[in-house]
């Protein structure tokens, strides 16, 4: 089979679970889940490569094929090796181009039951050729949860009124104009109106669904009324800003590390410098744009996080897997506890996750090479403990590196000052608090304390 994208110097890497999620990934494959909405320790949001992953782990072999990935700003077509190793899934990217715009698609094929004034008042949800959910109007989101997002539609429904499901509806282009379903967790039925969504070509490129249901039309009235939020000391950087910027930024990174690595031809050595320091640009914008985000959102007087079980072992293995790739290339050893260990804390499952990533890349960031940084749970404290082997932070600083925009006079290394801030933040939000003191023997030690969950 012949390659279709020029092959990278070294290939882009990530670890996919039997359930999709992502366990460990380079940073490209990061930006790519992210951007579409993905999530820390979440089912990878990149369908082609989940599909992929899915497909190798069910059959257990080796496969090699073209996987095209498309945004709002462009279309990528990566070359990809899925082999199934223990429990996971490996995928290397070894080849990445970026390509001409796929075909637009045409707008959906209406079923006449409702008119297009009517439909724009209604919750909707779209799915892709192979029945995995891309996305859904927050109405739905609120009743079905946002884990449903980049995850197959017969994980979370069923279709009431037909003997296959939605995929096998869709491989036979045999799609009903209107139908029901049960969302399977709450047991809950909706009426749904099926639009088939084609290219101009008449390809069936997924469908969308229009949902009829008291329940869903309550919801999207109230997301649809509520009054704007009151005035807050964030910056007014909304979700649908952060994606817009992520976009071309993502588009600037993917160009600039095109050019350095001199993948579509040998270039001059200050231009390959040139194109470095873009790409270091870039990547530096794009941690900034996800920091902003978060300020924007955790500074809102309404803001809140869920309450659920939390446990401190899983956090830390996922941590580990997910920036395992990083401490190697920074020559930084990662210990992670016993895992016997058990520690159930009461907190938010993506924001724990987020508050211990962003403690380890801190660390990873700032302690010499050749080092080592550990994490350790505490049962009797209910906390979980990153240690690094660094500078430190002196006693008078350990208040103010928690404010925001606070570098301690650091510069140049690619952060923004905002990860501890939005840490504790986030952790007095779940009732518990985030501190930092000196480690045995030098170096820095943050640790995180919650509620327990055992309580």
């Amino acid at each position: 089979m012949m390659q279709a994208s020029p092959r990278l110097a070294l290939p882009i890497k990530c670890v996919v679970d039997a359930e999709g999620k992502l366990m460990a990934a380079d940073a490209a494959v990061r930006r790519l889940h992210f951007g579409n909405g993905g999530v820390e320790g979440g089912t990878i949001a990149v369908p082609g490569l989940l599909e992929l992953a899915s497909l190798c782990w069910r059959t257990g072999l080796k496969f090699e094929r073209t996987v095209h990935v498309a945004d709002k700003e462009h279309d990528l077509e990566l070359w990809v090796e899925a082999e199934k190793r223990e429990n996971l899934v490996n995928l290397s990217i070894i080849g990445w181009q970026e390509r001409a715009s796929a075909p637009r698609a045409s707008s959906p094929i209406r079923s006449p039951e409702l008119g297009i004034t009517q439909r724009t008042n209604l919750p909707v949800m779209y799915l892709n050729g192979t029945g995995l959910i891309l996305r859904a109007d927050p109405a739905l989101l609120g009743i079905f949860s946002t884990d449903c997002i980049a995850t197959p539609f017969v994980q979370h429904f069923r279709l009431i009124d037909e003997a296959v499901d939605i995929a096998a509806l869709l491989r036979t282009n045999d799609i009903p104009g209107r139908t029901k379903i049960e969302h399977i967790g709450s047991q809950t039925r909706h009426d749904v109106l099926v639009d088939a969504i084609k290219s101009d070509d008449d390809h069936l490129l997924g469908a969308r669904l229009v949902f009829l249901t008291d329940e869903a039309k309550a919801s999207k009235a109230e997301v649809d009324e509520a009054p704007s939020a009151p005035a807050h000391p964030g910056l007014g950087l909304g979700r649908h800003f952060a994606t817009a910027v992520r976009q071309p930024l993502g588009r600037i990174l993917a160009n600039a590390e095109t050019i350095g690595s001199e993948l579509n031809g040998p270039i001059l050595e200050q231009y390959s410098s040139y194109a470095k320091d873009i790409a270091s640009a870039a990547r530096h914008l794009a941690e900034l744009v996800s920091d902003l985000e978060d300020l924007d959102a955790i500074d809102k007087p309404d803001f809140k996080v869920a309450q659920e079980p939390v446990e401190f072992g899983d956090i830390a293995k996922r941590v580990a897997g997910l920036l395992a790739l990083k401490a190697a290339d920074h020559q930084i050893e990662l210990s992670v506890p016993d895992p016997e260990i058990r520690c159930h804390a009461m907190g938010e499952f993506r924001r724990v996750l987020q508050i211990v990533l962003n403690l380890v890349g801190n660390a990873i960031r700032y302690s010499p090479g050749g080092s080592t940084v550990t994490i350790v749970i505490d049962p009797s404290d209910c906390s979980i403990s990153v240690i690094d082997q660094g500078a430190g932070v002196a006693e008078e600083d350990r208040e103010r590196i928690f404010t925001k925009f606070e570098r301690l006079g650091r510069s140049g290394d690619g952060g923004s000052g905002l990860g501890l801030y939005i840490s504790r933040k986030l952790a007095r939000a779940m009732r518990g608090d985030l501190t930092v003191t000196a480690a045995d023997g030098g170096g820095a030690k943050f640790t995180l304390r919650l509620p327990s969950a055992n309580n």
